[in-house]
């Protein structure tokens, strides 16, 4: 059975994938686009490849659903959340960047639970990552646990210049939206 899911997922993502090759229009219709970041900036950019392992497939789902969720294409986000969550279920076992990748899917789904477990998994053997604290301050925060999300953001706001000094390769990747989170750990903690 196992089998048969991730079958299903892979051609599910090959189907998406392949979709705007598929189309007829013009380039801006066709082109597929991509995030610099998580949650920022865009550009157009030709349909990624069909190829690569599960974990580059994932990461290529997770920027559509991120995208689409910054555009606030929500038909698209709800389409392809599920896929992109069990494409990372796929993916495993996951390094950090991967796992802040499904907490953000997990945050994005409204599932703080999740979201939290996830970025747990990062917390447990390594403790300031500033990722995982962010998105944990974010799903704590949406789950209206204010004393929980003041903590984890209260966290980041101690560790953030000597975490930024460790130039994890995730930081570099995400970088655009590390700004993001420390404002609103300031927020949310008032310094």
């Amino acid at each position: 059975m196992p089998w048969y899911a991730g079958g299903a997922v892979l051609l599910a993502i090959a189907a998406v994938l392949a979709l705007p090759l598929l189309s007829s229009g013009d380039a801006e219709t066709t082109a597929v686009r991509a995030p610099l970041n998580a949650r920022g900036a865009q550009g157009t950019a030709p349909p990624p490849p069909l190829t690569g392992t599960p974990r580059e497939q994932a990461d290529r789902l997770f920027n559509r659903i991120m995208q689409a969720h910054a555009s606030g294409d929500s038909a698209s986000v709800t389409f392809f959340l599920p896929m992109g969550i069990q494409a990372y279920q796929l993916a495993s076992p996951l390094d950090d960047d991967g796992l802040y990748h499904l907490a953000m899917l997990h945050a994005v789904a409204g599932d703080a639970a999740a979201a939290l477990d996830a970025a747990g998994r990062i917390l447990e053997h390594s403790p300031d990552h500033l990722l995982a604290l962010a998105v944990a301050g974010e799903a704590a925060e949406g789950a209206g646990d204010v004393e929980a999300a003041r903590r984890y953001y209260g966290r980041l706001l101690a560790v953030y210049a000597d975490e930024i000094e460790r130039g994890l390769p995730e930081y570099e990747d995400h970088a655009a939206i590390l700004p993001e989170y420390l404002g609103a750990a300031q927020r949310v903690t008032g310094r």
